[in-house]
């Protein structure tokens, strides 16, 4: 019989994933927009509604479709991680030896290989894979199309953009952001922005004084 589960937020391409799921009956979505469009399900209200559906709800399990890394963390504590449930697509793939922390997302092609080890809500978009024997911290995110290769570590809250490709071994720290296309071949601290190939620092443009 198939679990009833709301989305936190909208993500058109995980509903879609979602709703071809036999094991999930996705009843509805949480978000603060009235007016979201969330391919016909209904809106069960904003965060603020969560206590007052559970209560006549027990059994509806979330799964939260937020791609910035500390609202996501947020919303993992405002939701609660028993209500967390991890969801796989029919073609994702996870090894037999990896292993999945509550609230995960594995969209559409995206694959975690051996001895692998992701926390808690760590959203993998179409395509990206983590590589074997990765470390992946709670509330990551992982855009469409990254890699991480062999025995990577990410802290939590580190977001890794679209096609970014993560070399072996390297750490990247907490709150950290690797940007689109990136070529990450050394370590990242904490809460630092790298980006190009290879990856280096964001230099933040300085305001211009106004002329006198």
């Amino acid at each position: 019989m198939a679990r009833p589960i709301a989305m936190v937020g909208v993500d058109k391409d995980m509903i879609d994933m979602i709703q071809e799921l036999v094991d999930w009956d996705l009843v509805g979505v949480f978000d603060r927009h009235p007016a979201a469009d969330a391919l016909g399900l209904p809106r069960l209200g904003g965060d603020e509604e969560w206590a007052q559906v559970r209560a006549s709800r027990p059994d509806l399990g979330i799964v939260l479709s937020i791609d910035p890394t500390g609202l996501k963390s947020k919303l993992v504590a405002h939701y609660g991680t028993e209500s967390l449930r991890t969801i796989v697509a029919r073609d994702g793939y996870v090894a037999k030896s990896a292993m999945l922390g509550p609230g995960c997302v594995v969209q559409r092609g995206a694959r975690v290989l051996p001895d692998a080890v992701l926390g808690t809500a760590v959203k993998m978009n179409v395509g990206a894979t983590v590589h074997h024997d990765g470390r992946v911290g709670d509330c990551v995110t992982l855009a469409p199309g990254c890699t991480l290769l062999g025995a990577v570590t990410l802290e939590d809250r580190v977001y890794v953009g679209a096609g970014a490709i993560i070399l072996p071994k390297v750490k990247v720290g907490k709150g950290a952001t690797i940007g689109a296309g990136a070529v990450v071949a050394s370590d990242v601290p904490e809460g630092m922005t790298v980006v190009g190939v290879p990856a280096r620092p964001l230099e933040r443009r300085r305001k211009r004084e106004p002329k006198p």
